[in-house]
C-alpha cells in the first residue's frame, strides 16, 4: 500500500473501481500511539492516564480508503520509520 503525506482526505482516482473520489480517512493506533502509552506508563501514569494517546486522533496513524468500493488505498504513519 503506498504512503501519502497527509492525514487529511485527498482527491484521487481509485485504482480498483476507477472513480474520481475523495478518500475516507480512518485513524488507527500506530507506533507513535504505542510508544507514548508505554512512556506514560513507565513514568507513573498507571491509573488509565497512559491510555490517553488512544483517545487522541492527532496521535494515530491514518488509513485512506475508497468510499465507493471500500478498498484501502493509502496510509499515513505519524512516525515515518519505513515500517
Amino acid at each position: 500500500m503506498p504512503r501519502v503525506t497527509t492525514s487529511m482526505p485527498v482527491q484521487t482516482v481509485c485504482p480498483y473501481c476507477g472513480n474520481h473520489i475523495t478518500t475516507v480517512t480512518t485513524p488507527f493506533p500506530g507506533l507513535l500511539t504505542w510508544l507514548l502509552c508505554s512512556g506514560l506508563f513507565v513514568f507513573g501514569c498507571v491509573l488509565g492516564c497512559c491510555l490517553l494517546p488512544f483517545c487522541m486522533q492527532s496521535l494515530m496513524d491514518v488509513t485512506h480508503s475508497c468510499p465507493v468500493c471500500h478498498h484501502e488505498l493509502f496510509y499515513y504513519r505519524r512516525l515515518g520509520l519505513g515500517l
